[in-house]
């Protein structure tokens, strides 16, 4: 089974969970919370009985959901005492009847939120995770944007290194960020982006990043010609190739 162990520093401070201004700062289980959680939809295959180690070694498998957070969270204040506010976590298993179970599939790796009941606390070896929660809803995301830590270890640091040397009208350096067999093609072309964002009477210069899912990002960026301004939006695609990020595609949301 699963063990869990607090963050060290995190930890330290819990040792006085029981005072009022620290039980707050956990949801509190008794209170029905949480109501809604946003994260990344997985898909796990957890082994079950006898063992609960391994499915490849005999034990059952017991495939489920999970949503992953992008901040730790804790749980107090259960009716059974199984809630540990010292220990703190990001995965959450999710539970949902039909039709909302016949949806999770089609949200797998995406960033989504949804909305929750029964929040229980780990008690018995099916559950895999700290907290399970019954899905009443889930919905894509609000995408918001990115501060530059949230783009550590993403593809948005690549789509960021775009934009720079598209800003510094380089097109040789934005054109190694796009997939190698799109090099070639005009809007990718390294002499194209450096001849047209090169004379830009006010260089592109990327506002935001969202992050809707693990390959997709949405950007706002603007720019100015000598003759009209552009205030663009854009959903660029990326995939991982040999262990780096590169831009698959770009799709204009605004039409410039």
């Amino acid at each position: 089974m699963k063990k869990y162990f607090p963050i060290t520093l995190v930890s330290m401070a819990c040792v006085f969970w029981q005072t009022g201004a620290w039980a707050g700062s956990c949801y509190d289980l008794q209170h029905q919370e949480p109501s809604e959680l946003t994260g990344t939809l997985d898909y796990v295959m957890f082994p079950g009985p006898p063992n609960y180690e391994d499915v490849q070694k005999g034990d059952t498998p017991e495939p489920s959901y999970i949503l992953k957070l992008h901040d730790p969270i804790c749980i107090a204040d259960d009716v059974d005492g199984f809630a540990d506010p010292r220990t703190f976590f990001q995965d959450v298993q999710l539970t949902a009847a039909p039709p909302v179970s016949d949806r999770f599939r089609g949200f797998l790796h995406q960033i989504v939120t949804v909305k929750t009941t029964n929040p229980a606390a780990a008690e018995t070896g099916h559950y895999h995770e700290p907290l399970l929660v019954t899905v009443t809803s889930i919905a894509p995301a609000q995408a918001k944007p990115m501060d530059f830590i949230d783009e550590y270890g993403t593809a948005a640091t690549t789509i960021r290194a775009f934009y720079d040397a598209l800003g510094d009208g380089q097109g040789a350096d934005a054109s190694a960020m796009v997939v190698p067999e799109k090099r070639t093609r005009p809007a990718f072309a390294p002499q194209n982006m450096t001849r047209f964002y090169g004379s830009l009477a006010d260089p592109i210069r990327l506002i935001d990043i969202a992050q809707e899912n693990a390959n997709t990002f949405i950007v706002n960026y603007h720019y100015a010609t000598k003759s009209s301004v552009c205030n663009g939006k854009a959903e660029i695609t990326t995939t991982m190739r040999d262990g780096r990020n590169y831009i698959q595609g770009i799709r204009a949301l605004n039409g410039c």
